[in-house]
């Protein structure tokens, strides 16, 4: 994630530890999935008290949830209209029938009024709400309206491990869970990712899914379609390491959020609802009042060598959907048009975020 900018947007923070860990793997003779990949699994399953199977990203992971769940082409999958790129064209890819939802301007995340005024009149098989910089959901709101339109939940938690949602980690919940554990993250195998089930019968069917459709590796034996997800020991062995530091990594990163709100009088932040008992910033989203000031507050950021950015562009306005031309996701274009992400990442300095605040407050 380094660049050329003095201050990147986020970078990994790998010590001596993973160094000392894949020289391990390495030297055992091992580097694909095996038995530290399984040692992996156990942490993160322990680490959320549920049941845990890592693959190679987590689009992967997104993959492997809809594909066990038992996704076809032509079923309707609700998804936001503001998340990265993969939440959609994943089912997308898949066959399925797309449909966007507007999201919420102060918390980014979908809105479950929004999502019941859809499921009332469509046929919905699946719902994916993402956890939008890392701040989780209303999970028991969104877990009644799936027992009550039945349709199938699916948290795409990319970006939220270690939040927590009344006192709960994500990932700990009935449904489905996915997280990605891309150098960005709050903790990385560099690429990699995870599928997270109370559900032990669908654990074994996401096993299966990860590799090609068979129940044990080493065998020729393939019961469901399906194609290669692995990850590698290599990742698992920096994962292991990395998931020892999370805590003080979620410290980090909840110390420069809360001196960014501090210090940046110009700006509004993303709302932490009640429910909200940790937000673990994978992200930090700043809100300008308008386009213009958001633009030259980045424009500035961006030539005092910080790597601030844009946010996503909504899936509605991307070019891929040019024929969609939506016009009723208005909070997903306010969003985009006014906000900016500012660098957080788990190894920042005191020196490096004062560095940030400095240039703000000299536009």
């Amino acid at each position: 994630m380094q660049n050329q900018f003095k201050i990147p947007w986020s970078k990994p923070s790998i010590g001596k530890e993973e160094l000392l860990s894949l020289q391990k793997v390495i030297q055992s003779g091992w580097l694909t999935q095996g038995k530290i990949t399984r040692e992996f699994e156990t942490r993160l399953s322990e680490y959320l008290s549920s049941n845990v199977i890592t693959v190679n990203n987590g689009s992967s992971a997104l993959t492997c949830a809809l594909l066990a769940h038992g996704l076809k082409p032509g079923d309707k999958v609700l998804v936001p209209n503001f998340t990265f790129f993969a939440t959609y064209s994943i089912p997308k890819m898949l066959g399925a029938d797309v449909i966007l939802v507007d999201v919420d301007e102060s918390t980014l995340n979908i809105n479950p009024e929004s999502v019941e005024k859809i499921v009332k009149t469509e046929d919905v098989k699946m719902v994916i709400v993402v956890d939008v910089a890392g701040l989780p959901v209303d999970i028991d709101v969104f877990t009644e309206l799936s027992r009550r339109y039945n349709f199938i939940l699916i948290e795409d938690a990319a970006e939220a491990l270690g939040s927590e949602y009344k006192n709960k980690k994500i990932g700990s919940f009935d449904h489905t869970s996915i997280f990605s554990f891309h150098a960005a993250k709050q903790i990385t195998t560099v690429e990699g990712g995870c599928i997270s089930s109370n559900n032990e019968k669908f654990i074994k069917k996401i096993i299966q899914t990860r590799d090609l459709g068979r129940s044990n590796s080493g065998e020729y034996i393939h019961n469901i379609i399906s194609s290669n997800f692995r990850t590698t020991d290599l990742q698992s062995a920096i994962g292991i390491e990395q998931l020892k530091k999370i805590d003080n990594f979620l410290k980090t990163r909840s110390k420069i959020a809360a001196e960014y709100k501090r210090n940046l009088k110009d700006f509004s932040f993303q709302h932490i609802p009640n429910y909200v008992s940790k937000h673990s910033y994978m992200m930090f989203f700043a809100f300008a009042e308008n386009q213009q000031i958001r633009n030259k507050y980045l424009n500035s950021l961006r030539t005092n060598d910080i790597d601030a950015r844009m946010p996503w562009l909504p899936l509605s306005d991307q070019p891929v959907n040019s024929k969609l031309n939506m016009n009723n996701c208005p909070n997903s274009n306010k969003i985009y048009n006014n906000s900016l992400t500012l660098p957080i990442y788990n190894s920042m300095t005191d020196k490096e975020m004062k560095f940030v605040l400095n240039a703000c407050q000299n536009v």
